[in-house]
């Protein structure tokens, strides 16, 4: 608000003031005169007032902008925030799902990953962290930064990722265990442990120790055989003290008898593993992390461990260009909820000291309606 306003107000409440003493002067007057003998005969002096003009200089000190903190604001941006939310986890959850549906790498999550209750918890993880936002007169900026720090800490729980070992990959399923496949350098699967594991690190002590019995040439496969019910050929292999069942899709096989099939496999991967494809930056045309120092002359491959972040990642694009229009929305209801204060200036010290193509005057009329006193009936009273 204004201070100018005020003062007005301040001036008219003083006019208002005057006006009612005059007429508690003028009704102790009525009251005499219709008491004494005399008076009651002589009208009842009074001063009437036609029209009184106001003329008022100021200057203007200063312009302060605010956010307006009202309820309609308020309403704005928390709806503005609720539908953000939901618009995001939508996209978010309609490009993972596109992503997942393709990749070999994430198919033990199932056709309907990410289903609709995932999208509902992943909104109202979205509208939490955006509540600061829905209060007028917070620092809007700075509280985007704050909840976009946060949601970039807390998505990456929400969204597997694939461990990925020496030819191995841990892989999340949709009941929340983890698989074990073989994989090849561009990431389709060779077979599959069938074996379901609780956790990634579980996972990962078993995948260790394939590669490294693989590389030396000491798995042993055994137990050939066709499972008629799954249509797939699953064995046996053992690596070291640890014997896991392995399985692979029938059509894979084809006219192969399941043994060789198997055997031919195993040494594949085997010189896979001793032998890795290495790639270099002139290759991608875009340098490499260089590999960590081991002290060991040769490195140990079984001990490898990368995260195949695919799904995250795309996670992260979408809220990072989504925010920015989040960052245009709230600025926008910032901008058309704010107020406008003037500081301004009315006594003549001041005023004398500002130059006088800075001094503005307003004026304003009150008529004789404004000084008339009305009856209950709005006739004009006895006085």
């Amino acid at each position: 608000m204004s201070q100018l306003n005020q003062i007005i107000a301040s001036i008219l409440g003083d006019i208002n003031e005057a006006k009612a003493k005059a007429d508690e002067a003028s009704r102790n007057l009525a009251l005499a005169y219709s008491s004494d003998d005399v008076l009651r005969f002589f009208p009842v002096p009074k001063i009437g007032i036609q029209n009184l003009e106001v003329e008022l200089k100021y200057a203007i000190e200063g312009v302060e902008e605010k956010p307006f903190q009202s309820g309609q604001s308020r309403e704005r941006l928390d709806n503005y925030v609720k539908n953000f939310s939901i618009e995001t986890a939508r996209e978010i959850r309609t490009e993972v799902a596109k992503v997942a549906a393709k990749s070999e790498l994430y198919k033990s999550l199932g056709d309907n990953y990410p289903d609709g209750n995932w999208e509902a918890n992943v909104g109202k993880l979205i509208s939490s962290q955006l509540e600061s936002l829905t209060i007028p007169g917070n620092d809007f900026a700075k509280n985007i930064q704050i909840a976009k720090k946060s949601l970039q800490e807390d998505f990456p729980q929400v969204l597997p990722s694939v461990t990925k070992s020496s030819g191995f990959a841990i892989i999340p399923t949709s009941k929340g265990s983890f698989e074990l496949f073989g994989i090849s350098e561009n990431d389709s699967i060779d077979f599959k442990v069938t074996k379901e594991y609780r956790s990634n690190q579980e996972a990962l002590v078993d995948a260790k120790q394939l590669s490294a019995s693989l590389a030396s040439n000491k798995a042993v496969l055994s137990d050939f055989k066709k499972d008629s019910n799954t249509k797939k050929d699953v064995a046996s292999i053992k690596a070291g003290n640890v014997e896991l069942p392995i399985e692979v899709e029938s059509k894979k096989i084809g006219n192969t008898a399941p043994k060789v099939f198997f055997e031919n496999m195993v040494a594949v991967k085997a010189t896979a593993l001793k032998n890795p494809v290495v790639i270099q930056p002139w290759v991608l045309g875009r340098p490499v992390p260089k590999p960590r120092a081991t002290n060991s002359s040769a490195p140990d491959r079984s001990t490898n461990v990368e995260e195949d972040e695919t799904l995250r990642e795309l996670a992260n694009e979408i809220l990072k260009k989504r925010m920015f229009l989040l960052e245009a929305g709230i600025s926008k209801i910032a901008e058309e909820t704010k107020s406008t204060g003037l500081r301004v200036a009315v006594d003549a010290e001041k005023l004398n000291k500002v130059k006088p193509e800075n001094v503005m005057t307003i004026k304003f009329t009150l008529n004789s309606q404004d000084f008339t006193m009305m009856s209950d009936e709005s006739k004009p009273s006895i006085l």
